[in-house]
């Protein structure tokens, strides 16, 4: 299974709900003849049902006497698809956390866009475009929400909701004592998120940054990787390279030699150890090409920096401490 702890933050529904609250309480005003005198204010009802649906109902019940609440204007909505936004997705190393009471919590989201269309049904061309015109001017082409999908501290995000297309459907064609709909259908991309479990996690109140050098190839100890030879080194035994034990570029003793790894570490060095050339046993004759060095790093410094109070929470008011230990430098 993906997780074995159940978890249901009520997303794909707060989405749909965000959504409809951008439409509820429009209000269509009709005019007398002349255009100058207000007559009747109506607040456009707003319902979540698919298009096929409303049109059933008003094209079924023409004289509205079933249900005397269906009148035209009305307004549906519905989210009629979602699908993965690959272009915002964030790096997975990125985390967000948020604090309740004290504990930390750890979140992370996932980008989804979420399809909507908003279906306008109205008798007539006027009342379609006054509701049109209260909608669109908004959408540049997007329209930006802040949404709190957690009810968690910090963790409010902007969701842009882009306008797509606009259609008018004009089917009237019957008598006419009949009814008489217009259809606007808007389209919209509601760019939001979905979130997985969300687990606790302990806050950091120590962090610890350790500085390292790196040993010179002139320093007394080495650790040689070797290739291409035969024999096994003795401990103790002198290792040289060069012509002869008499004529050598560098030597230093054995106190160290695993053939499986082919690592020879030696001591009390003289000289410089070069890649590329033999390294032989003085007792054993052993012989192998030197490969390349391993590099021992050298601890110079540690710096600590804890809270100041160390019982400080997320998000208190507190300083730091910040303690540096230096370590001499081996040669």
């Amino acid at each position: 299974m993906l997780s074995d702890v159940h978890f249901y933050h009520r997303v794909i529904r707060k989405n749909v709900i965000a959504f409809g609250n951008m439409f509820n309480n429009l209000k269509l005003v009709r005019y007398n003849q002349a255009g100058t005198t207000e007559i009747e204010r109506i607040t456009v009802p707003l319902a979540y049902a698919s298009k096929e649906k409303f049109y059933k109902r008003i094209t079924e019940d023409p004289t509205y006497t079933q249900q005397v609440q269906t009148v035209l204007p009305r307004m549906a909505f519905n989210m009629d698809g979602l699908s993965y936004d690959p272009l915002r997705k964030n790096s997975s190393f990125i985390e967000n956390f948020s604090r309740t009471s004290d504990t930390l919590k750890r979140v992370k989201f996932t980008p989804y866009n979420f399809d909507f269309n908003l279906h306008i049904f109205v008798r007539n061309t006027e009342d379609g475009t006054q509701i049109i015109e209260q909608i669109l001017p908004y959408f540049a082409p997007d329209y930006t929400i802040t949404m709190d999908f957690l009810n968690l501290d910090g963790l409010e995000l902007d969701v842009p909701i882009v306008f797509n297309s606009i259609s008018l459907d004009d089917s009237y064609e019957g008598e006419a004592e009949s009814t008489r709909v217009l259809i606007w259908n808007l389209n919209f991309t509601m760019k939001g998120y979905l979130f997985g479990y969300i687990p606790d996690t302990k806050q950091i109140k120590k962090s610890t940054a350790n500085i390292y050098t790196e040993i010179k190839e002139t320093l007394s100890s080495r650790e040689l990787v070797l290739s291409g030879g035969s024999g096994d080194y003795k401990l103790g035994e002198l290792v040289y390279q060069g012509s002869s034990v008499n004529e050598t570029t560098a030597f230093g003793y054995v106190y160290n030699w695993e053939p499986i790894s082919n690592t020879l570490f030696v001591n009390s060095i003289s000289g410089e150890f070069t890649v590329n050339n033999d390294v032989t046993g003085a007792v054993t004759n052993s012989k192998y090409n030197l490969d390349s060095f391993v590099i021992n790093p050298n601890q110079m410094v540690n710096i600590t920096v804890e809270p100041s109070p160390n019982t400080a929470n997320a998000w208190d008011d507190y300083g730091f401490t910040t303690t540096v230990e230096q370590y001499p430098n081996i040669t």
